[in-house]
């Protein structure tokens, strides 16, 4: 299956990112609420006892502010103490950052209250207040939005109590102006400070999320590849996806060649009936927009199945999926398959962990079935090669015993030297022997093709002593009934081309006809067409089904592959004539029907060197 090459965004990204980065903050706040519920018990703890510290040495300096300093002392105690209490209790316990702001800037009110009426220096008052709000800014983690608090509070109290602060030569909107900057970048800092934490938080968790994702396909990879032999291979594969990702249903489609359609392999979560119905289902690439829209390694998401836009609304609702995301299952540029992960009640998006599973399932997938192939690959041509030995091990010793059995009756002079059963006996282990060297020269010459060592060498050839040579070596082959006719157009003089290859290629095609032709005729024709050298062998002999016609020249092939089969041989010869034929850029073509014999015609490009003398180039 080949896609277009357009791509399709899937539906809702926009909006999966959106909820990725809440589902993350979430997260983060989470983790951050104890921190800082933590924090928040320490700092207040650390005041409580510095202001009371301070306090006493105010009291001790000043003893008419004694009672007043004790006054707000106890009111700044009893807030922290509220604020404290508060983050435990149910329902306030989830916003301790909005608590803590809320008490620094309770606190500030009170330090500005209890300076205003003592009449301390608005400068002085400044700095402690910015003191205050630069480290909560750095020791609580809880954002901007409440530092904002904490700083709006701050100078709202020291802004109403400015009027009664003394300060050098009047000027007011000095100190507030400090404090106001400073607030300011106290707000900033806590803002970068938080989006920090933030980033390192999903950094952190991102990886952790990967290590995770990682380990889980390890495992899918690791079962799959120990089940390449297990008839439900696929099967296990949504079982993997359904534990793994977290899914109702999960369903595998391959592409069926034979058929151009995809049709469902394995299916793991959905109703015994939905099962079946899609069973039942081909569908064409082209059927619906979603199969022209897969890319490999490309997840494609349908967060709500009633939209219809790339799967029609009524197929998702027929098949309970009211969401799924869809994975291809591609063998490199080429999609095979796609999984199909879903839910069938639930709509929304996918995780990015679901995703990101749900393509490496697809991808361990495809791996598997590779596998699986080249392991069945490796099966068959085990087969074949045992298969193989055994053929050649009969083929061989079949002449063999021909020639021996002969042999010793010569020797016995069983036979009057020169007579008529003298004479067919020699001619029966002539046959033989040829019918052993062609056997052994098969099986070399594969061995050449096979290891690239055969080469093209180039020469002019006579045609007419080539024929003759084919004539005499082909002979001994020829059944009794049969008569071998060859026809070489007399305009066909000499040409350029290699010609062991041609020699072998028109031996092989002739010998392959006097196999199976055992009455009639095997006609072999020449002829030059424009520079194209056009060879044909034709017989009357059994014919070939349709059916078989493109397997006949793959290697050790044969119709009939049993060991009580009616022809002999190892089935190189049609195999090593493609090569050769390959190898000298030419085409072969076959034409035939059981009962009406085979055609075979070869076309080689050459060069008519007859003609080139005769134009005197």
């Amino acid at each position: 299956m080949n896609p277009p090459p357009h791509t399709t965004r899937p539906p809702g990204s926009g909006r999966r990112a959106d909820d990725a980065v809440a589902a993350v903050r979430a997260a983060f706040r989470a983790e951050t609420e104890p921190t800082l519920r933590q924090r928040l018990d320490v700092a207040v703890g650390l005041f409580v006892m510095f202001m009371g510290i301070g306090t006493i040495v105010e009291a001790v300096c000043f003893p008419a502010r004694a009672a007043s300093a004790a006054f707000w002392y106890a009111l700044e105690a009893g807030a922290c103490i509220a604020a404290v209490i508060a983050c435990r209790l149910p329902g306030l316990n989830r916003w301790p950052d909005w608590i803590g702001g809320t008490l620094v800037g309770t606190l500030s009110a009170l330090i500005t209250g209890y300076h205003a009426g003592v009449s301390a220096p608005a400068e002085r008052v400044s700095m402690v207040l910015l003191c205050v709000l630069n480290l909560v800014a750095v020791l609580l983690p809880w954002g901007w939005g409440a530092q904002s608090i904490a700083a709006v509070a701050t100078l709202a109290a020291f802004g109403a109590a400015l009027p009664r602060l003394p300060t050098a030569n009047d000027a007011h909107l000095i100190p507030f102006v400090t404090l106001f900057a400073g607030a300011t970048i106290s707000v900033c800092g806590a803002f970068f400070l938080d989006r920090h934490r933030f980033e390192a938080f999903r950094r952190t968790a991102l990886h952790a999320e990967e290590a995770e994702i990682a380990e889980t396909l390890v495992h899918v990879s690791e079962t799959l590849s120990a089940n390449l032999e297990r008839p439900d291979l696929i099967e296990r594969v949504n079982q993997l996806a359904v534990a793994t990702v977290g899914c109702d249903f999960s369903s595998a489609f391959l592409y069926d060649a034979a058929r151009g359609t995809f049709r469902l392999a394995a299916n793991v979560g959905s109703l015994p009936e939905v099962r079946t119905e899609l069973a039942q289902i081909e569908f064409p690439p082209d059927s619906f927009p979603l199969l022209t829209a897969l890319r490999p390694g490309e997840l494609i998401e349908i967060p709500d199945g009633a939209e219809g836009r790339l799967v029609p609304a009524t197929l998702m609702q027929r098949t309970e999926a009211a969401s799924a995301l869809y994975a291809p299952i591609a063998r490199g540029e080429r999609v095979i398959g796609v999984l199909v992960n879903g839910y069938r009640v639930r709509r929304g998006p996918f995780s990015r962990g679901q995703r990101r599973l749900s393509l490496g399932i697809a991808h361990a997938t495809a791996i598997a079935l590779e596998n699986e192939r080249l392991v069945a690959d490796l099966q068959a041509a085990s087969r074949l090669k045992s298969d193989f030995v055994a053929t050649m091990s009969h083929e061989l010793r079949t002449p063999l015993n021909v020639i021996m059995g002969y042999t010793e009756m010569l020797a016995d002079d069983t036979c009057q030297p020169y007579g008529v059963e003298w004479r067919e006996t020699v001619a029966r282990i002539q046959r033989s022997a040829v019918e052993l060297m062609d056997l052994v020269s098969a099986t070399l010459d594969v061995g050449r093709l096979d290891t690239g060592h055969e080469t093209v060498t180039l020469a002019p050839l006579a045609m007419a002593p080539l024929f003759a040579d084919l004539q005499r070596e082909l002979e001994p082959l020829v059944p009794a009934g049969v008569t071998l006719r060859w026809d070489r157009d007399p305009a066909l003089g000499t040409v350029v081309t290699d010609g062991v290859k041609l020699k072998t290629i028109v031996k092989n095609l002739v010998a392959n006809a006097l196999k199976f032709t055992s009455a009639g005729a095997v006609d072999v024709s020449a002829r030059l067409d424009d520079d194209v050298l056009v060879l044909r062998v034709r017989d009357t002999g059994i014919g070939i089904a349709a059916e078989h016609l493109s397997v006949i020249f793959e290697m050790f092939r044969q119709i009939d592959g049993s060991s009580t089969r009616r022809f002999g041989g190892v089935g190189l010869g049609l195999y090593i004539v493609k090569r050769l034929v390959t190898l000298l850029a030419g085409r072969i073509s076959v034409e035939s029907a059981p009962g009406a014999g085979s055609t075979f015609t070869v076309t080689l490009p050459v060069t008519d060197v007859t003609a080139d003398r005769a134009t005197g180039t």
